[in-house]
């Protein structure tokens, strides 16, 4: 009962915060791209902080140091919307791809165009999948650390799915660099649903793959890392968790 009703009261908190932020910051666009991004970056270490005082869900770094300060690609596993946010917080210049529906989302939708994030028509085929490719790739040039989720969708903690090959296509039209990045996050930020539970989440920054692979080698390398670094994927978590369930 307790989680359930400091996971509510984090939701209502989410949802303010959003309005507010999104209607009295509007201001800030006049000012450009650069004031969008560090009005979102505040709004992002906000709700990662009322995230811990509410909920009692804090996260930890591992691999600090590999986090990208130039152009590159980051790609990580994808179970929340928890880890949108805090790449956001972490990384210094993000830009986010995004499924082309969270346009259409009331404020929220405007501020994502604002900030010059990318949409992706996953419905739009190879044109669409061009298109996402030179925007990504002029991000990256201009400096710009591009996040991916390349198995496209939320996963269940504990699962694994194939790696869609726009993150592939991505990397050898850039030439860029790719930081792999792990977490735990649906372990504590329950999807679907609003439940919060407490606990500390993982996020572990891999040493970046070089650009120069070929499209399969590169796919198969991610992969390969994510997986193995995923703190839910490790014997003695899923044991742990063969137990409580």
């Amino acid at each position: 009962m307790i989680i359930r009703i400091r996971s509510l009261a984090f939701a209502v908190f989410l949802i303010c915060s959003i309005a507010l932020v999104g209607i009295f910051g509007l201001p800030v666009t006049l000012f450009g791209k650069p004031a969008v991004r560090a009005t979102v970056k505040v709004w992002c270490n906000t709700i990662l902080a009322a995230l811990k005082l509410i909920t009692g869900v804090s996260y930890r770094i591992e691999g600090a140091e590999y986090i990208p300060s130039g152009g590159a690609i980051v790609a990580a596993n994808h179970q929340s919307m928890w880890e949108t946010i805090a790449l956001h917080a972490l990384l210094p210049n993000p830009v986010m791809a995004f499924k082309k529906e969270l346009l259409r989302i009331p404020v929220y939708g405007w501020w994502v165009r604002l900030a010059g994030h990318i949409a992706i028509d996953r419905e739009g085929g190879a044109k669409a999948l061009r298109a996402f490719t030179r925007a990504a790739k002029q991000h990256i040039e201009s400096g710009a650390q591009v996040i991916i989720f390349p198995e496209g969708t939320r996963i269940a903690p504990g699962a694994t799915t194939h790696f869609l090959p726009g993150v592939a296509g991505l990397y050898t039209a850039a030439g860029a660099p790719c930081t792999p990045a792990a977490h735990d996050s649906g372990r504590y930020w329950r999807h679907p649903g609003i439940e919060r539970r407490p606990g500390v989440i993982t996020l572990r920054f891999l040493p970046p793959i070089a650009p120069g692979l070929d499209r399969k080698t590169f796919q198969t390398e991610l992969k390969i890392q994510i997986d193995a670094a995923r703190p839910d994927l490790e014997p003695t978590q899923r044991a742990q968790e063969t137990c409580l369930g």
